[in-house]
């Protein structure tokens, strides 16, 4: 999902520096008001560039929820196994990340640690088990 939804967010920003480029120019023919439509074109500009810029925000603290809980440093394209399936992560949702397995054209939404495999260097601190295990009473 958070692939997609990073999509969203790259298609808005070329859509906020397409309509900034047309601001050199002419109004659109039949515009009849040209400080109008260039004051409506800048505010959607501002609202595309937000919305684009809130939903990465969105997936940078999923990544860091990873990193800060988990102890993993994870990246978007990070080569990754899921319960011996091979692909690269595409993004982040909350404790999740979206991996496109090799061959499949969508992602899957896993869990950062069931069933993962990461390259060593991605290790970055103790696993949640291992931080709290002297909470725990047995």
């Amino acid at each position: 999902m958070s692939a997609a939804i990073l999509a969203d967010a790259e298609r808005m920003e070329s859509e906020a520096q397409a309509l900034y480029a047309s601001l050199y120019g002419a109004p659109p023919e039949g515009t009849h008001d040209a400080h109008r439509w260039r004051c409506d074109t800048l505010d959607r500009i501002d609202e595309l560039r937000e919305a684009a810029r809130s939903i990465k925000a969105r997936i940078e603290s999923s990544r860091e929820h990873i990193r800060n809980y988990y102890g993993l440093d994870l990246r978007i394209d990070l080569k990754v196994k899921h319960e011996g399936h091979s692909g690269r992560i595409v993004g982040f949702a909350g404790q999740y990340v979206e991996v496109a397995f090799d061959g499949d054209d969508h992602s899957t939404t896993c869990h950062a640690t069931s069933g993962m495999e990461y390259p060593p260097q991605t290790r970055i601190g103790p696993d949640p088990d291992e931080r709290f295990a002297h909470l725990v009473k047995v």
